[in-house]
């Protein structure tokens, strides 16, 4: 009723080098085991997911009233079954304990943590003894999941904090708080020299967004651009109306990823998760 065990696959104990067959007849094996070579076991499985899909629907009742009816329906005689009581305490914070108006679970191997801190999804409140729903707990995990979504669509859109790539030419760049849209260049080739044949010097461009000749940024304009083979051209700062269209805004705070500009774009995005359903919530107290 509240646990499922099944079968997990064999995995043997990796490859080993054959030895030679033993030439007379009577040096070899005289009988086959049908255990396979190399230590491979079986192992069982245990899917829990029916007892905490269980354990969610009780939310609201009285915790003594949960568990009485938890235990009647588990023979402790069973070693299946009384593996429950076991992970009992892995969907339940049981040892809640209010310190200073504020819900603390006490763990064996933890100390006292906050309750928002735990990863039950469901605790005892010790001010009216019933199971209720760990909404803080929930909240932070859904607040992790969200922000471990954006870096992942981040990284596939490839973003970065304080540029925005336009197309091959385009590129907006926060500078000192202040945005601005800088246009690139190739790199003009090296000119031969003047005063020894057969030298090259670097082309006269200036770049305008580091303010140092091309020839001695190579390495800064391929972390900032991307590129080593272009360079900033010129650069113009951004008015209001381009601030609003590409959802920026000038100052020193974080820049964050909005994953809107990439759905603008045309390029992929995931579907996010939406709330955590735990059914319908008893009214008994």
């Amino acid at each position: 009723m509240y646990k499922v065990i099944v079968e997990r696959p064999r995995t043997g104990a990796g490859w080993a080098k054959p030895g030679r067959e033993p030439r007379e007849p009577d040096d070899r094996r005289a009988f086959e085991g049908m255990r396979p070579r190399g230590g491979s076991r079986k192992w069982l499985n245990e899917n829990l997911r029916p007892l905490q899909r269980w354990l969610e629907r009780q939310a609201g009742r009285r915790w003594d009233a949960v568990y009485s009816e938890l235990c009647k329906s588990v023979d402790r005689r069973n070693s299946v079954q009384q593996h429950i009581h076991v992970h009992l305490r892995d969907f339940v914070a049981i040892d809640v304990l209010e310190i200073g108006g504020r819900l603390c679970v006490a763990r064996g191997w933890g100390g006292v943590v906050a309750l928002a801190d735990s990863r039950c999804d469901l605790y005892v409140d010790p001010r009216n003894g019933c199971l209720m729903r760990n909404q803080d707990a929930a909240a932070d995990r859904a607040l992790r999941r969200r922000e471990r979504l954006l870096k992942v669509r981040a990284r596939e859109a490839g973003w970065r904090e304080g540029v925005r790539r336009i197309d091959e030419t385009t590129q907006l760049h926060r500078v000192d708080g202040i945005w601005y849209r800088v246009e690139l260049a190739p790199v003009p080739p090296p000119r031969p020299g003047k005063r020894k044949p057969g030298a090259c010097v670097p082309a006269p461009a200036f770049d305008a967004l580091l303010h140092t000749p091309v020839g001695s940024c190579a390495g800064k304009r391929c972390g900032l651009f991307g590129r080593c083979d272009v360079y900033a051209r010129s650069k113009r700062q951004l008015n209001q109306a381009e601030l609003i269209a590409h959802r920026l805004r000038n100052g020193d705070g974080p820049d964050p990823f909005d994953p809107r500009v990439a759905v603008a774009r045309g390029e992929r995005s995931r579907k996010s998760r939406g709330r955590l359903y735990f059914g319908a919530q008893h009214k008994e107290h």
